[in-house]
């Protein structure tokens, strides 16, 4: 597998004054310089680091952590605009080019945007791309229903939030679904709730049943022990504070304490819980 663009370990050949070269197997010798190379180490050790070209286009390394690895998805900035497209800070000291064919939309400088890293097959150089749908939707959805998947918010729509599903399917989360902020770039687990016939994917962050009401109600317990035995928060209480408080519906938190309140841990009042002593 080519390493460029890649979070690899690879074994010190040589020590000069300027760094280090590493072995890159196919890549041929890889360049770590001075700077980054800890004191430590010496000939026959191993370092970890993220491989790229330099402006010549040589192999090169960083200790440093990228914001993501070529094959990723990620939120980047662009930091400046030029003849061939736009740069992009990755977290290292080399930026990433966003060429202009792979811009949707055309990108603005300070601005950040959902990219997809690649490597260039002509340069072999890390590029970024905007244009989502090239990589996304690519094979048939086989999800089972309520399969927990790895989401990544990709934009905000008239319905709802688009979301990249297990970094191959586009699905849709729906506003009244939605209990929790959400922004463009976030991680986070979701549960597939169906597919459509036209092949759409509907999504929810939370799993129904009583599994989700258990869990909820065991924050509601330490959320009162952290409060000194009691919250603001009752049968009556706006739905905007419970969703600010449990990222959750006042229809889940109701079941929640009515559960708490049957196993006699709590007492509920119109706007308030607590502890029973």
């Amino acid at each position: 597998m080519n390493m460029l663009g890649r979070i690899e370990t690879l074994m010190i050949s040589e020590i000069c004054a300027e760094g280090a070269y590493l072995n890159g197997n196919e890549l041929g010798e890889v360049f770590l310089p001075s700077a980054e190379l800890e004191e430590h180490l010496e000939a026959g050790d191993s370092a970890q680091v993220f491989i790229y070209q330099d402006s010549q286009g040589h192999p090169t390394a960083t200790t440093k952590t990228p914001v993501a690895q070529v094959g990723e998805f990620a939120l980047l900035r662009v930091k400046a605009l030029s003849t061939v497209g736009a740069f992009m800070d990755i977290g290292i000291d080399k930026d990433v080019l966003a060429p202009f064919n792979e811009q949707k939309p055309k990108m603005q400088e300070g601005r950040s945007y959902l990219v997809k890293l690649y490597l260039d097959n002509a340069s072999q150089r890390i590029c970024a791309s905007s244009n989502l749908n090239k990589f996304v939707n690519k094979t048939e959805p086989s999800y089972e229903k309520l399969q927990e998947v790895r989401l990544i918010v990709a934009a905000k729509t008239d319905i709802g939030y688009k979301v990249i599903i297990n970094e191959q399917h586009f699905g849709v989360v729906f506003f009244n679904t939605v209990f929790k902020r959400m922004f463009v770039g976030q991680k986070l687990t979701g549960f597939v709730k169906s597919i459509r016939e036209d092949g759409k994917i509907d999504v929810v962050l939370e799993k129904p049943g009583m599994e989700k009401v258990t869990g909820l109600g065991e924050q509601i317990l330490q959320a009162l022990q952290d409060n000194g035995g009691h919250l603001p928060l009752g049968d009556k209480s706006d739905p905007e504070q419970i969703k600010k408080a449990f990222a959750t519906s006042k229809a889940n938190f109701k079941k929640a304490i009515g559960g708490l309140f049957k196993q006699g841990k709590i007492n509920i009042e119109a706007k308030s819980i607590s502890l029973k002593e």
